[in-house]
């Protein structure tokens, strides 16, 4: 008989070690809510795969259960606060495991409900570091309540560091300063803490910890503007290839990732510039004939460098319309764009540029001012790609040139021949395209007319008889008629000096 108890009791045991109790449940709400419900989560510690867990709520002061949850989830259950009743009074909560016929209990945790509080682990919205601070800007709990905040930092490698802080209510956002070494990489992590002004829960320890959030590694911040290669391929149909490229920043400010921002004003109608973003350290793009203007900032998680600004000046301004690009645009869209500005000295962009889309050359050539040249391009967007198809000088009405051109002078006389030499006239008084020049050159009674190219400065007089004084007067032409002279006299030499330099010239 004895026997036969003792196997048996051997046998039970055994079977009984089978039912390994989980953990103590862990019972909580995500804010301090009134009318929040609670979960509760605990560790399963029992090996085998069929068991089944009941969590209890037992209440300490009516010594009765509030309610019996059947677990849906491994290691988790749900307390609705319509089933608990009142969540301010003590309550043994445990969990009960069964596996087969055997059942086993977690040991007791003895909690006020309401006072469980546990916060999601904090979220870092926004860093900023700047002269060894770091300004740090979290999202607020889903009550909007202040929280208690426990935040450690290290430099990569080292101990950590900690500290806690406490935030206030009713702000948008929590904030916190941490004074850092300069050009020093750290780490940083988070968790909060609900504060519990609640009477059951004042001064009690029931308020439990969020979660660590995500270790994050704190870079330096960007000291310097980036340093940018422009390569520009030779324009061709009106468009231009533009490549970028630029150097990262210094490995310090580089830790966790860099962005980079470049805005473009490629388009002259666009009244604001389009944004890109990339993380590559090269950018391709196609512009205009016109100027352009391209900015770009390199982005860490704690801030960004100064603003890089890249100038691409305008195709060198025509004297003349270029007859090979077609001008032949019907009508003015969202596709057109018409660029247009004074040009008073033949070279020099303004400031003020105009431009819009919805009108074409013939709707301002009355509108701008008589007599000074300006400038246009005509832009149209094709296939997603910016061309220019015009650029071009005009004048709305023209006049003769106020002036003839400067500095006249005479070089290399002989006794047949000189050359006279002076200087365009400027661009601001043509007042209409100088179609060329006109030199008249006087000399014993006999007036001889000459036309020379707008573009030259310089002309040969031949044909003249030795010793003989001449007068030659120089004008520039528009399609309005002549300018003013500008007058030189000189003399040629005889002709027996004339043979002397020759000579002297053959030896």
């Amino acid at each position: 008989m004895r026997v036969a108890v003792l196997v048996l009791v051997v046998s039970v045991s055994l079977t009984e070690a089978r039912c390994v109790p989980t953990s103590s449940p862990q019972c909580y709400k995500n804010s301090t809510k009134p009318d929040e419900d609670f979960i509760c989560e605990w560790d399963e510690r029992n090996p085998e795969k069929s068991q089944t867990h009941i969590l209890h709520i037992w209440d300490t002061v009516k010594n009765s259960f509030r309610t019996h949850v059947k677990c849906s989830k491994p290691a988790q259950a749900y307390l609705h606060l319509e089933e608990l009743g009142t969540p301010s009074r003590k309550t043994d909560i445990w969990v009960q495991t069964q596996v087969g016929n055997l059942t086993c209990n977690s040991s007791k945790t003895s909690v006020i409900l309401e006072c469980m509080v546990k916060y999601s682990k904090p979220q870092i919205i926004r860093m900023k570091r700047s002269a060894g601070i770091l300004n740090i800007t979290l999202d607020k709990p889903t009550d909007n309540k202040g929280a208690i905040y426990e935040i450690r930092w290290r430099k990569r490698d080292s101990e950590w560091q900690n500290t806690t802080f406490e935030t206030k209510d009713s702000t948008i956002k929590d904030f916190h300063i941490l004074h850092l070494q300069n050009r020093t990489i750290y780490q940083i992590q988070l968790r909060r803490q609900a504060i519990l002004r609640s009477h059951p829960c004042k001064d009690s320890l029931h308020a439990l910890w969020s979660d660590w959030s995500q270790m994050v590694d704190v870079p330096s911040e960007i000291r310097r503007r980036p340093v940018i290669r422009c390569v520009e391929k030779n324009p061709e149909n009106g468009t231009r290839d533009i490549h970028l490229s630029w150097d990262a920043p210094l490995p310090e400010e580089s830790v966790g990732g860099v962005k980079y921002i470049l805005k473009l004003l490629d388009w002259p109608c666009h009244k604001t510039k389009k944004k890109k973003q990339t993380t590559n350290q090269t950018y391709n793009t196609s512009i205009t004939y016109s100027e352009a203007r391209i900015s770009i900032i390199a982005r860490n998680k704690v801030g960004h460098s100064p603003e890089r600004h890249i100038f691409i000046p305008a195709l060198k301004h025509l004297n003349y319309c270029n007859s090979d690009m077609p001008s032949n645009i019907p009508k003015a869209d969202n596709n057109t764009c018409l660029e247009w500005y004074k040009l008073e000295d033949g070279e020099t962009r303004p400031k003020t540029v105009n431009s819009s889309n919805n009108i074409l050359l013939k709707d301002i050539k009355n509108e701008v001012d008589h007599f000074v040249r300006h400038y246009y391009f005509l832009h149209i967007k094709r296939n997603k790609q910016y061309q220019t198809v015009v650029m071009c000088p005009f004048y709305s009405k023209q006049k003769a040139p106020i002036n003839g051109p400067a500095n006249v002078n005479i070089s290399d006389i002989t006794h047949e021949s000189a050359v006279v030499h002076w200087l365009s006239i400027p661009v601001v008084e043509q007042q209409g395209f100088l179609q060329h020049y006109v030199i008249w050159i006087s000399g014993q009674g006999n007036t001889k007319f000459h036309q020379v190219p707008a573009n030259k400065t310089s002309f040969l007089i031949k044909d003249l008889h030795p010793g003989v004084s001449y007068t030659v007067s120089i004008s520039g032409r528009t399609e309005a008629g002549n300018g003013p002279n500008s007058t030189v006299n000189f003399e040629t030499h005889s002709k027996e000096m004339g043979t002397a330099t020759q000579s002297l010239l053959t030896e």
